[in-house]
């Protein structure tokens, strides 16, 4: 399992609040771990369908043969994360198999064992993650009448949704099953009416950037990776916290600490000092010291009660937890 990194911060920020918008790169653990004799999987597309399918696509408004398309774009986001964070080798059977499902709609019955057996040995593999079905819509949501452009604002709805299952052949196990989505709304602009006959075209855009994410959702639970989360910093009120906040901003924050506990000790206000401490539990964090992260924003919300320092201290605690799995599964 690879190592972590703590301790990289982004920020943004917004002047017309209370708080500034920052973020955090933070170590997320696997959810789901392989055994440790699976060095390498095969992904397997046994989406599908029949002749039900294209019917049910060309009555939901589908591009003729789109599904296929976009269950590439599934495997290309279900293979990035590996690629990005795991030593687990991944390769493609290059053959498409029938769902078991009639419609590939839904679960139909386990691959056989043979087969399952057959495609592993001819790819070296410890592990099948197959595509048992996919299914995919598009729809426009709604057309306002032409602005004083002449532009007509459209909105269209994209879903789609995947089963998986890993199979380990060496001891015939189903290891895993469990179905998937996900969904957006895009929003487009045409020039006339005529021109929302692309319609199809933007579906298919959007489906390929429903498809792809719903992919990279799906292998991010399979490996330990890095991700950018939101969080809040108060702003300053009084010259020293301004001064510290902009120690914060210019990612100083052994200076941003120093300041900040320095005037933590002789603020009387407190407001500010639930401020302080807030950002004091930001600074910490960012420095991957948890446990006075936590002591900092249970200091600010139990003095304050405010809503985002509660929230930031919820997060801090799932952070202990998960942090304590990313210990464990690095030493495995």
């Amino acid at each position: 399992m690879k190592k972590t990194v703590l301790g990289l911060a982004f920020l943004t920020f917004f002047s017309c609040s209370s708080v500034k918008e920052m973020q955090v790169f933070v170590p997320k653990p696997t959810l789901v771990q392989f055994p440790t004799n699976v060095k390498r999987i095969v992904i397997v597309d046994k989406t599908q369908g029949n002749a039900l399918t294209a019917i049910e696509g060309l009555l939901s408004g589908e591009v003729i043969g789109i599904d296929k398309i976009l269950v590439q774009q599934v495997i290309s986001g279900l293979t990035d994360p590996f690629l990005k964070n795991s030593d687990i080798q991944i390769t493609k059977h290059p053959d498409r198999l029938k769902s078991e499902n009639m419609t590939s709609t839904g679960f139909g019955a386990v691959m056989p064992w043979l087969q399952i057996e057959k495609i592993a040995t001819e790819h070296n593999a410890d592990a099948l993650l197959v595509l048992e079905y996919f299914d995919s819509d598009f729809r426009i949501r709604n057309a306002t009448s032409p602005n004083n452009v002449g532009a007509i604002l459209f909105q269209g709805f994209a879903k789609a949704k995947v089963g998986v299952r890993i199979y380990l052949p060496k001891t015939q196990n189903l290891f895993y099953e469990n179905s998937f989505s996900n969904s957006n709304d895009f929003g487009e602009v045409a020039a006339s009416p005529g021109m929302l006959a692309g319609k199809v075209l933007t579906g298919t855009n959007a489906m390929k950037s429903v498809s792809y994410n719903l992919g990279d959702y799906i292998g991010k639970r399979f490996v330990s990776y890095r991700t950018w989360e939101d969080r809040v910093i108060m702003k300053g009120k009084t010259d020293t916290t301004k001064r510290a906040e902009r120690l914060i901003l210019a990612q100083d924050y052994t200076g941003a600490i120093a300041t900040l506990e320095s005037t933590f000790k002789t603020e009387q206000d407190a407001t500010n000092r639930a401020n302080i401490a807030h950002n004091l539990g930001y600074c910490y964090e960012v420095e991957g010291d948890l446990a006075l992260s936590k002591k900092w924003l249970t200091e600010s919300f139990t003095s304050s009660g405010n809503k985002k320092t509660q929230n930031y201290l919820d997060i801090i605690n799932r952070r202990i937890v998960d942090k304590k799995i990313l210990e464990s599964q690095n030493a495995q």
